[in-house]
């Protein structure tokens, strides 16, 4: 009979090398992000942006490209990958077949100071 036998298409060699077992990897340590306590603790703003007029096709953005499904820039949104996107506003993703949307570039964002939050309306 041969060295090597095979049963179930398996193949049992008399002279196989035993492969050392890898070494299990170490845990990295990862520090935790910060939670912020509480809404006192984050600050406002105002975020100013420039809506394209033409539509483009969906599928013609970049990855991670802002877009707005409204002309007026309302509700902007990101492209995640090819099919999904996520609103700015809640961080939501969804699913998209596609479709004609409005490119939105960032221009600037202006914080609003603490002492204008706290005037009274």
């Amino acid at each position: 009979m041969s060295e090597n036998t095979v049963l179930n298409g398996n193949r049992d060699a008399v002279n196989s090398t035993n492969k050392p077992d890898k070494k299990p990897k170490k845990a990295r340590y990862l520090p935790g992000l910060p939670i912020a306590s509480s809404a006192k603790d984050t600050n406002k703003g105002v975020i100013e942006v420039a809506v394209n007029r033409a539509p483009a096709e969906f599928s013609a953005l970049d990855l991670y490209e802002l877009f707005s499904t409204v002309e007026d820039g309302n509700d902007v949104m990101i492209k995640v990958t090819c099919s999904k996107a996520a609103r700015l506003s809640d961080g939501k993703p969804f699913l998209t077949g596609g479709g004609r949307v409005y490119r939105v570039n960032y221009l600037s964002f202006k914080p609003i100071s603490n002492s204008e939050n706290s005037k009274p309306a």
